[in-house]
């Protein structure tokens, strides 16, 4: 591992290099988020050998290449790299304390095999406990103005506050219009949970100056954010921000979760997952 020197309070925005010969799709997004909220940027790659037989020392070399020619061009940026050995979910999800991570960048390939770590299935599996927010992608950021428009489904949930709080990141810090989706509940119970969360939301958001433009969207899929990835792609939104599945219920076992559903979309649009967990990292301004 090789890291430039870091201070114990720095966070940094980690791009996972899954595969090192295809980094556009990570990096594009990594430097964008890492710009954005203002954070280092750290390079990294995992040696695992369920995925690679690349070497830690090999991963090491051309980590070394790429942040050299991406410190030339983004000299606002402190980039650095680290080249691990080791199983990939357990080193994802010792990043926070590892690296200094408060979210990591990864990329997802419709057309991956499945013991490919672009699969989706390994990104599921080696990021359900990921203790950070996760942006996954399909495709390059080509432009910074596709994130100019994001959105965030609300439902009568708790974990619904989290995405609420990474969603104002993109509204504070890169000035997007943040489009705030949910249902007309008919139910009493479930409409004053819901009303609860926007409430909440309304003074959240009022206390860090971010306006938010609410938006009805209708029920064709079991799953909300399902809805909420086809409402986004109808109106040109560029991202998608989500949390995963908590505790599976009926459903999720027969149908499976809502996010082996919006992972790899043909919308290309990314997601940006959390993790309903207490322990959720989060950024320090």
């Amino acid at each position: 591992m090789a890291t430039t020197q870091k201070k114990k309070k720095d966070q940094f925005v980690i791009a996972y290099l899954a595969d090192l010969d295809r980094t556009d799709v990570v990096i594009s997004y990594s430097l964008f988020l890492a710009d954005m909220i203002n954070k280092g940027l750290i390079l990294a790659h995992i040696s695992d050998p369920r995925y690679t037989t690349t070497s830690t020392e090999q991963a090491e070399a051309k980590l070394q290449a790429l942040r050299d020619r991406l410190a030339t061009q983004y000299q606002q940026l402190s980039i650095s790299y680290a080249a691990l050995k080791g199983d990939t979910k357990e080193l994802i999800n010792a990043m926070p304390t590892l690296l200094g991570a408060v979210a990591i960048v990864a990329q997802v390939d419709a057309k991956a095999g499945r013991k490919s770590p672009l699969a989706k299935k390994s990104i599921l599996k080696n990021f359900a406990e990921c203790k950070v927010a996760w942006l996954v992608a399909q495709q390059p950021l080509a432009d910074a103005s596709a994130l100019d428009n994001i959105a965030v489904s609300i439902d009568y949930s708790k974990e619904s506050k989290e995405k609420m709080i990474w969603a104002s990141y993109f509204a504070r810090f890169h000035r997007s219009n943040l489009h705030v989706l949910y249902y007309d509940y008919k139910d009493e119970f479930i409409h004053k949970k819901w009303y609860s969360n926007m409430i909440f939301l309304h003074k959240f958001l009022t206390s860090v100056e971010v306006t938010f433009q609410p938006h009805i969207m209708e029920s064709k899929s079991t799953f909300g954010d399902v809805n909420a990835l086809r409402y986004a792609a109808a109106q040109g939104y560029g991202l998608l921000v989500s949390v995963t599945t908590k505790e599976r219920d009926a459903v999720e076992y027969l149908l499976g979760v809502q996010e082996g559903r919006t992972i790899v979309n043909e919308y290309n649009i990314p997601i940006l997952y959390l993790n309903p967990r207490d322990d959720l990292y989060v950024i320090c301004d």
